[in-house]
């Protein structure tokens, strides 16, 4: 059985990565139901629709200064940048990335930036979320 422990994941932009990020979850893939219950019938009956990826939430300390994370997932969103190399690691070799081999049309989608929290008593923290279209692969 394997076992990863969370310490050892990270987020990376290509071969960088984004700074200061210490968490992130991924939500899980849904499958739509679709219901051809026919007239007169007593239960209802139904059909697999489309599938949907989910989303990726992912948080940390906000760092202002990191140009090739941070800063490039602010302008994904700013300019509707597709994400084909936003990879969720689970450790050093092993992560989740859109899976462009199965479906080459699979990406990552930016839809929240700049949720910077700040506190008296604290570091400064920031939440992103990305769109999964397609599906990711585990590599």
């Amino acid at each position: 059985m394997a076992v990863y422990v969370g310490r050892k994941g990270s987020v990376l932009l290509g071969t960088y990565e984004v700074a200061e990020i210490g968490t992130w979850k991924m939500a899980g893939a849904t499958r739509d139901t679709i219901d051809i219950t026919p007239f007169g019938s007593e239960e209802k009956i139904y059909e697999f629709g489309l599938a949907d990826g989910g989303t990726i939430t992912f948080s940390g300390s906000y760092d202002p200064t990191d140009s090739t994370g941070q800063k490039l997932l602010n302008d994904a969103l700013d300019f509707g940048s597709k994400l084909t190399n936003l990879k969720f690691m689970i450790n050093s070799t092993s992560g989740y990335i859109s899976d462009v081999t199965g479906n080459s049309s699979s990406s990552m989608l930016v839809i929240k930036v700049r949720s910077v929290d700040m506190s008296a008593n604290g570091v400064g923290k920031i939440d992103f979320e990305v769109k999964v279209s397609g599906r990711v692969a585990l590599v």
